[in-house]
C-alpha cells in the first residue's frame, strides 16, 4: 500500500488561515503608518506655515487679516503668502513663502483666522500625536492647542 501524496484539506485550510490572519495585520499595519506619516506632513506643513507668518510678523508688526480662509484652495485667492497677505497666483509684494502647504489629503485645506495681533491655523490629526489624542488643533504664534482663538 502507497501513501498519497499532497496536502489534506485540513493542512490547506490551516495554511490558508495563516495567510489570511498575516496578510490583515499587514494591512492594518500599513494603514497605520500611512496616518502617521499624513499627521507628520501636517505638523510639518504648520510649522512652515507659523515661519512664513513670523516673517510676515517681523515686516509688518501685524499679520494678515482674515476672518478664516482654507489655505491653497482653489477661489481662494490664498495660495501664497507676501508682504500684501496672503494672495492669489501672480499676486503682489514681497514673496514670504511662495505656495502656501496644503493637507495629505485630498480636499484637504488648512484654514487660517488672523487679526493685527494673532491668528490660529486650524488642522485634524488622524492619530495620537505630540500634541495629544487625533481631533482638531490650532497653530498660533506661541505653539500649538486646542483653542480656536487667535493669539
Amino acid at each position: 500500500m502507497t501513501k498519497p501524496r499532497g496536502f489534506t484539506l485540513l493542512e490547506l485550510l490551516i495554511v490558508l488561515a495563516i495567510v489570511a490572519m498575516l496578510s490583515s495585520v499587514a494591512v492594518y499595519s500599513l494603514g497605520v503608518s500611512r496616518a502617521k506619516s499624513r499627521d507628520a506632513k501636517r505638523a510639518s506643513d504648520v510649522s512652515v506655515l507659523r515661519s512664513a507668518l513670523s516673517q510676515y510678523w517681523l515686516q509688518k508688526a501685524g499679520y494678515p487679516l482674515s476672518e478664516g480662509v482654507d489655505l491653497g484652495r482653489p477661489g481662494a485667492e490664498a495660495d501664497g503668502l507676501t508682504s500684501e497677505g496672503f494672495v492669489g497666483q501672480g499676486g503682489g509684494g514681497a514673496v514670504i513663502l511662495p505656495r502656501v502647504p496644503i493637507g495629505p489629503k485630498s480636499g484637504e485645506f488648512y484654514r487660517y483666522k488672523g487679526t493685527a495681533g494673532g491668528y490660529s491655523l486650524r488642522f485634524v490629526t488622524e492619530r495620537e500625536t505630540v500634541y495629544g489624542p487625533e481631533g482638531t488643533y490650532y497653530g498660533h504664534a506661541g505653539g500649538v492647542d486646542s483653542e480656536d482663538v487667535e493669539k
